[in-house]
C-alpha cells in the first residue's frame, strides 16, 4: 500500500471498529521482524505497529495528550504501536506516519527510531492541538460539499443556503423538496472507496431523487485552500453568516481560517452517481429479510468500491440537468 493511501485504510476500517481489541490491515512496508500494519482500535483511535523482534527493546511513551507509543500484541506477534489520541490531529498523524514508515525500513532498531521520530514531531503534534484544527476527514468533506454548493449557486440556488444541509448532520449533504445529493470527498489517489455511515445513508428521500458525489482531492501547492473555497462561495451569493454558521458547527473559526491556509488542494476528478441507478451498490433497510435491520443492531456502516463500472457515472449533460433542477427547486423554496 503506497504511504498516501494510509489516510483511505484508516477510513475505512473506522467505519465499523471492532467492538473490542483492534482490527488491522498491511501496509505493504516490512521490517527485519515483519509487515508494517495500520489498525483502528474499539474507540476509534488509529494506529501504527511496527513489528519487534523477539526480546527487541521499544520504548513506550505516553506523557504526550495527542500521540501514545505502546507496547500492543496482535496474534503471535508484539508490536510497538503509535497511537493517536486525539481526531484533530488526524492529518499531522498521517503525515508522521508516512515519514515513520520510510525511517523504519532498513533501520538496524525501527522501535528506536519510532521512539526518536515522535520525539523530533512532539511540537508539531503540540502545536495543532492547541489549533484546535479539525481533521482531514472535516476538512475534506467540507471542502467536497462547498465545491458543489458553489455550482449550484452559480445555477441559482439561494444564498440563505438552506439546502445546505451537511454541517448539521442531517441525513443527506443537499437537500431541497424533490432532489438530495450526499457528498463523499478523499484524498485517497488510487480506487474508489467510499464510506457509508449508516444504512439510511443512501435511501432516497421519499418522493425525491438521490444522488452521490465522489470528489478526489490532490495535494497542491499551486491550490485552493478553504478561506479561497469561501471566497468564492460568497462570490457566487453566499450570505457570510449562513457558511460562517456552518464553519462553527463544524468545529471551525469562520473568523480564523489562517490555520488551514497551507492545506491546498486541487480537483481532479468529480464523478456523480446516481444512487437507483444500474449496479449501483448499497444496502438499504429494505435489503433484510423482515424489511428492517434485525432487532438490537445498534448501528450498521460499510464501505463501497466505485473503482469499477458499472455503476456508470452521469454524463455531463445529466449532471448539469440535475444540478440546476435542485438550484432551481431551492430557489422556488424561499420565503417571500
Amino acid at each position: 500500500m503506497p504511504s498516501q493511501d494510509l489516510e483511505g485504510v484508516w477510513t475505512v476500517l473506522a467505519t465499523t471498529p471492532p467492538a473490542s481489541g483492534i482490527e488491522v490491515a498491511p501496509t505493504g512496508n516490512a521490517v527485519a521482524a515483519g509487515e508494517v500494519l495500520v489498525g483502528v482500535d474499539h474507540l476509534s483511535r488509529r494506529h501504527l505497529l511496527i513489528p519487534l523482534l523477539p526480546g527487541e527493546a521499544a520504548r513506550t511513551d505516553t506523557k504526550g495528550r495527542g500521540v501514545h507509543l505502546a507496547r500492543l500484541s496482535h496474534g503471535s506477534t508484539a508490536y510497538l504501536t503509535v497511537l493517536c489520541l486525539l481526531p484533530e490531529l488526524h492529518h499531522v498523524f498521517t503525515q508522521f506516519c508516512r515519514e515513520l514508515i520510510d525511517t523504519v525500513a532498513g533501520a538496524s532498531s525501527p522501535a528506536r527510531e519510532a521512539a526518536v521520530a515522535l520525539d523530533r514531531w512532539r511540537a508539531l503534534f503540540s502545536d495543532a492541538d492547541r489549533r484546535g484544527l479539525v481533521s482531514d476527514e472535516v476538512l475534506t468533506g467540507l471542502l467536497g460539499e462547498l465545491l458543489i454548493v458553489e455550482r449550484l449557486l452559480r445555477l441559482g440556488a439561494p444564498g440563505d443556503l438552506r439546502f445546505w444541509c451537511g454541517p448539521f448532520h442531517e441525513l443527506h449533504d443537499i437537500r431541497s423538496a424533490s432532489h438530495a445529493i450526499e457528498v463523499k470527498a478523499t484524498l485517497v489517489r488510487e480506487g474508489r472507496i467510499v464510506s457509508i455511515s449508516s444504512v439510511d445513508q443512501l435511501q432516497e428521500p421519499a418522493g425525491s431523487d438521490l444522488l452521490l458525489v465522489h470528489t478526489r482531492l490532490d495535494t497542491d501547492p499551486a491550490g485552493f485552500n478553504l478561506s479561497d473555497l469561501v471566497h468564492r462561495n460568497l462570490e457566487a451569493g453566499a450570505h457570510r453568516r449562513e457558511i460562517d454558521r456552518r464553519l462553527h458547527e463544524l468545529g471551525i473559526a469562520a473568523g480564523d481560517l489562517t490555520p488551514y491556509a497551507a492545506r491546498r488542494f486541487s480537483v481532479p476528478e468529480v464523478r456523480f452517481y446516481d444512487v437507483v441507478g444500474f449496479a449501483f451498490p448499497r444496502l438499504l433497510r429494505s435489503s433484510f429479510a423482515e424489511g428492517d435491520v434485525p432487532p438490537g443492531t445498534l448501528r450498521i456502516g460499510y464501505a463501497i468500491d466505485l473503482t469499477n463500472e458499472p455503476p456508470q457515472p452521469l454524463d455531463q449533460a445529466e449532471i448539469d440537468l440535475a444540478l440546476t433542477a435542485l438550484a432551481t427547486e431551492a430557489a422556488s423554496e424561499v420565503d417571500p
